[in-house]
Formats: structure tokens, C-alpha cells, sequence
């Protein structure tokens, strides 16, 4: 117990050590405080709700981790670090963790590929132009709930849509939600297809912002439409797909619903349970651990802030602001 608390309290003083180090030196004076006080007194109410809402949960969540819950003696007993042994020992982690990674890096590059495809093509003067746009925004205002119950629908080996399309070029049907080869193709397909729309229309406001002068200079040098489409659009996109890229990557990190509505549980054999759906299962479905879910939250908030430091270094040199 004692050994736990001193390994605890010396990975504390590290990170603490390392966040001061990462501090501005203006920051650490008192003049820069004493100018941006009013600053901060009018950001005083952002800073409240995210204190409340954001950073409170994630310290009790941590301190959570560390113990072994007892609701009626709240929280239980400190076991320290035992829970994250757990967790790492656990295969059916590893799977989940697989599963999500699986998830993120298909639907991630994809969904953004086809949103740049289909905001190059909205961006063109084509008929029923406004009437193309709202249709491809509805499937990301639709309810999520909403669009899984029809997607089930679309997968039902017997009568699915899909099925019946593929029955007509003589393939065999698909067992898409009950085979563990198809449950993860699934989820990715339902994914694309619900966030195509929404980043595509964020990508096509940024094609409009883009200066005219670009592309009549492209012109006058006897470029095609395709090479200043590369060389013109997509740098100057960069912005908008690096935000696309932050905001897609931390949501398919996060996926439950798709799979706990699509497959009513974790899929067949367990072959689409996630990251999330698996702090669920630790912590509210079954037996209830909710050390193992808090230790397990914390996993998982580490692996999205490092892939998010990951890219934000790779956008200092890819990104291009005009």
C-alpha cells in the first residue's frame, strides 16, 4: 500500500514538473497576471462551467481509479495502481482496443476522403445544388438512435437492403450483424455514411473562402482543373481537414452507441466492443466496477491526448494558413 502511494506521488511530481516546464515564461511572471486580469475575469464563466463539468469529473474519475468502490463506505478501499494491472492484463482490453483502432484508423481516413470528394463536387455550378447540400447534412442532424434503427434494418441478413443489392450481382448475403468477420465493417460503414455530409459542408465553406486569384493565375499557367484542385485546394484545406481530423478522430475514439444500439451488446463474440462500450461493461453492465471503469476512462482519455499532441505537431508542418 505504501509502495503504491510513492510510486503515485513520484508519477504526480513528474507530471507536475513537466506542465511547469511546458508553462510560457511569461506566464510564470506576475506582471503578465496583473495586465490579463480583466481577461480572466470575463472568461470567468467558461472557466467555471469547465471546471465544473470538464475538469472536476476527470480528477474524482482519476481518484476513482484508485480504489476499490464501496458505495456504502464511498469511495472504498485505496488499492492504488491495481486496477491499471488489471486492465492491462485483461485480453478482452486489448480486443476492445483493437477494435477501436481498427474503427478509427478505416472510418477516420475515409469518411474525410469522401467529405473532400463530395465538397469538391457541391462546390460546381450542378442543378438542385442547395437541395444536394441539405440532403447530404440530414443524416448528421437525423437522431443517431434513429439512423442505427434503419441501418439495422439495411443489414438484416434476410430482407437488408444491402443484401438485396449484392443478391443482384449473384453474390451470397452477408450475415452483417451476426457474423464477427462483418460486425466491424458495420459500424464503419453506419459511421461514414452519418458524418460524410456534416464535414463535408465544413470543408465546402472553406472551398468558398478560398480566393478566386488562385485559380485564375493556375489558368494563365495552363494548369488542369485536377492538378489546381491539388495543388491549390487541398493545401489551402488544410485548416478545415486538420479540424475534421481532431474532432473525427476523438469521436470514433468514443463510439458506443452505434454498436450497443446496432448489435443490442458488444457485437458477436465480442467482435465490435470498443474502448467506450467496454467502460460501460466494467462499470454498469454485469457486475459493477467502477474503479475498472475510472481506471479504464483514464486509458482511454491518455491514448486521445497523445494521438491529439501527435497531430498537432504534424499540423505545425502540414497545415497552411493563407
Amino acid at each position: 500500500m505504501n509502495r503504491s502511494k510513492k510510486l503515485l506521488a513520484t508519477w504526480l511530481n513528474k507530471l507536475v514538473a513537466l506542465w511547469w516546464q511546458l508553462i510560457p515564461l511569461e506566464w510564470r511572471s506576475p506582471t503578465f497576471w496583473k495586465d490579463s486580469a480583466w481577461a480572466y475575469i470575463y472568461l470567468a464563466p467558461a472557466l467555471i462551467i469547465l471546471g465544473v463539468f470538464t475538469f472536476y469529473p476527470f480528477f474524482s474519475a482519476f481518484r476513482l481509479s484508485l480504489f476499490k468502490v464501496d458505495i456504502p463506505n464511498y469511495p472504498g478501499q485505496y488499492i492504488g495502481l491495481d486496477h491499471f494491472r488489471y486492465i492491462f492484463g485483461d485480453k478482452y482490453f486489448w480486443r476492445a482496443l483493437w477494435n477501436t483502432v481498427y474503427i478509427v484508423g478505416i472510418s477516420v481516413p475515409v469518411t474525410i476522403s469522401l467529405a473532400l470528394l463530395v465538397a469538391s463536387l457541391l462546390n460546381k455550378s450542378l442543378r438542385f445544388r442547395a437541395f444536394a447540400r441539405t440532403s447530404f447534412f440530414l443524416s448528421y442532424i437525423t437522431p443517431m438512435v434513429a439512423v442505427i434503427m434503419v441501418w439495422r434494418l439495411m443489414y438484416h441478413e434476410s430482407y437488408g437492403l444491402l443484401n438485396y443489392f449484392l443478391s443482384l450481382f449473384g453474390m451470397n448475403r452477408i450475415a452483417w450483424l451476426n457474423d464477427p468477420a462483418y460486425a466491424k465493417p458495420a459500424v464503419i460503414i453506419l459511421n461514414v455514411w452519418r458524418y460524410v455530409g456534416y464535414q463535408a459542408i465544413i470543408l465546402l465553406a472553406g472551398m468558398q473562402g478560398i480566393d478566386q486569384m488562385y485559380y485564375e493565375a493556375a489558368r494563365i499557367d495552363g494548369a488542369s482543373g485536377f492538378q489546381a484542385w491539388r495543388k491549390i485546394t487541398v493545401p489551402l484545406l488544410t485548416p478545415q481537414i486538420f479540424f475534421l481530423l481532431i474532432i473525427s478522430m476523438i469521436g470514433s475514439f468514443k463510439i458506443f452507441t452505434e454498436v450497443y444500439v446496432l448489435f443490442n451488446g458488444p457485437g458477436p463474440l465480442k467482435a465490435a466492443e470498443t474502448l467506450v462500450y467496454y467502460i460501460m461493461r466494467q462499470g454498469f453492465f454485469g457486475t459493477q466496477h467502477l474503479g475498472r471503469a475510472a481506471a479504464a476512462s483514464m486509458i482511454l482519455f491518455a491514448i486521445i491526448f497523445v494521438v491529439t499532441l501527435l497531430q498537432m505537431q504534424i499540423a505545425k508542418r502540414r497545415v497552411h494558413y493563407q
